[in-house]
This record gives structure tokens, sequence and C-alpha cells, in this order.
């Protein structure tokens, strides 16, 4: 079989100041630690409120207690993501619909995953093994207190092997 397809992926939630960048540096670490070369991670929020700022300070803390580089500057997400991510990750219905009206109704991936995944808006928590229905969203921990950002980064912890396990499969034509 040759080299896997590269692919990209674009975390998103509101402020891209918690959620996403959290969500970002989990999976860029995740990747290399695997030596999964082949996938490109960003993060980005739906709106502006914190273009440019580093990531919360209790994102940044508790990633670094854990092991991870949170130092992503926030940015707001851009027309042209719709096509250039294969997927774009999103942390609540929110967030969802928010990117929906912002793409629009026409799927503008041009990549070869289009056809291995046919949408390219997710739920994080699709890939939580304990995720329940009803329970998908992964919530917001600004203002509140640091166990709120304890509990994010568990969750984000638990999505993202599967998570990579599926994007190595589009990478190989095999989807899950």
């Amino acid at each position: 079989m040759g080299s896997p397809q590269p692919i990209a992926v674009l975390f998103v939630c509101l402020g891209n100041h918690c959620r996403s960048p959290a969500a970002h540096a989990v999976a860029s670490e995740h990747a290399e630690r695997r030596g999964i070369d082949f996938i490109t991670f960003d993060s980005a929020g739906t709106g502006g409120a914190h273009v440019g700022d580093l990531p919360h300070l209790s994102t940044q803390g508790e990633g670094r207690r854990r092991g991870y580089q949170v130092d992503h500057r926030g940015r707001r997400i851009h027309p042209d993501d719709f096509a250039w991510f294969d997927l774009i990750i999103a942390m609540d219905e929110l967030n969802i619909e928010d990117l929906g009206r912002l793409r629009g109704d026409t799927d503008q991936r041009t990549s070869v995953h289009v056809h291995a995944e046919p949408e390219q808006i997710h739920l994080l928590r699709r890939w939580d093994p304990y995720a329940m229905p009803g329970d998908e969203n992964l919530a917001d921990p600004w203002g509140k207190a640091e166990n709120a950002y304890k509990e994010m980064y568990d969750q984000i912890e638990r999505c993202v092997p599967p998570l990579l396990d599926h994007l190595i499969g589009m990478a190989n034509g095999i989807t899950s």
C-alpha cells in the first residue's frame, strides 16, 4: 500500500480560547507520539473575541500538567477553511449550527477524502466511548472552576485516540 493521503483537521469552538486549542494540542501530541506525520491540525473560533490571544490560562495550565504545549494563538474561522480542511470538528451543537450557517449548503472540499468521509463537520464527542445520546457536547469550561478544565481534558483525551484511528483509516481509504 502507498503512502497515506495527507489529512487536514480543524477543531472549532466559539472563541478558540479553551476547548478547540486544547483539542488541537492533544491531537497534535498524540499524533506525534504515534509517529503520524500525514495529519495536520489547527483550531479556530466561530466568534472573534479572542483573535490573537493565547488560550485561557486554565487551558494552558491543565494542558501543561498533562504534557501538552497549548500555545495556539486564537483565530476566527475563515471561509477558505471549508475548502482546505478535510474534517472540521466542533465542540458542541451551537458550533455545528454556526459552522453550517458560515459554510452554507455546499461542501467545498476538493481532496480525495470527500469520498472516504462524506460529512465534513462532526462533533468531537462522536469519538468519545462514554458519550451517550443527548450528551455529545463538550461543555465550555470558560468562567467555571478549575475542575471544569480537568473534565474538558478528560473528555478530549478519550476522543483523540479513536479519532486518530478514524483519520488513519481515512488516509488509507478505509472508513469506520
